[in-house]
């Protein structure tokens, strides 16, 4: 086998590298410092607080305290993410563009389309852009009732150069001062 032969032929791999390399990627983190890890403690958390204040009910017998639990229960439910949360965020990760801004041209504009978009209900969709506002997750600002811009936080997945990531998580952004799921849980 000729070592010149080889060389001069080109791989396509190669090309592949070359013209996406790290000018184009995308990523979720994984690690003990991402998005499912700081969801599985963010909401570990919270089902710890609920069984115990389901095994302290057992030893409370006035009503109005029996009530006040059972809406803390309820409080602190929904607070977990759900299947609404989870396809709203994917839809904007399906749409990500350079530096985690969603593309708006390929997006719908306001959330009562998104919500007829992914067949769910208008106020259920509301309530996820406000709990994954509220967790990092995400971040939006609207004109009216259309949406203006949506970004995603650079903790949980990244499209772009790596070096704007490096650089964007040294210096944070306001939009993204705190990591996801960095957030106090209020008392009912």
């Amino acid at each position: 086998m000729d070592y010149n032969n080889t060389k001069s032929k080109k791989d396509p791999s190669d090309n592949f590298k070359t013209k996406v390399g790290f000018n184009k990627f995308a990523f979720l983190s994984f690690d003990k410092e991402g998005y499912v890890m700081r969801l599985r403690k963010y909401e570990t958390s919270i089902r710890r607080k609920i069984k115990q204040l389901r095994e302290d009910k057992k030893l409370v017998s006035k009503e109005d305290t029996l009530k006040a639990m059972e809406k803390e229960i309820k409080q602190l439910k929904s607070r977990l993410l759900n299947n609404t949360d989870n396809a709203v965020l994917y839809y904007f990760i399906e749409h990500i563009d350079y530096n985690n801004k969603v593309d708006m041209d390929k997006v719908k504009k306001t959330q009562t389309s998104i919500a007829n978009e992914l067949c769910l209900d208008n106020a259920e969709v509301s309530r996820a852009f406000k709990k994954l506002k509220e967790l990092n997750i995400i971040n939006f600002t609207k004109s009216g009732h259309a949406l203006e811009k949506v970004l995603v936080s650079p903790f949980i997945i990244w499209r772009g150069k790596a070096k704007d990531h490096y650089d964007l998580m040294r210096e944070l952004k306001e939009e993204f001062a705190d990591r996801p799921f960095e957030v106090k849980l209020r008392a009912a």
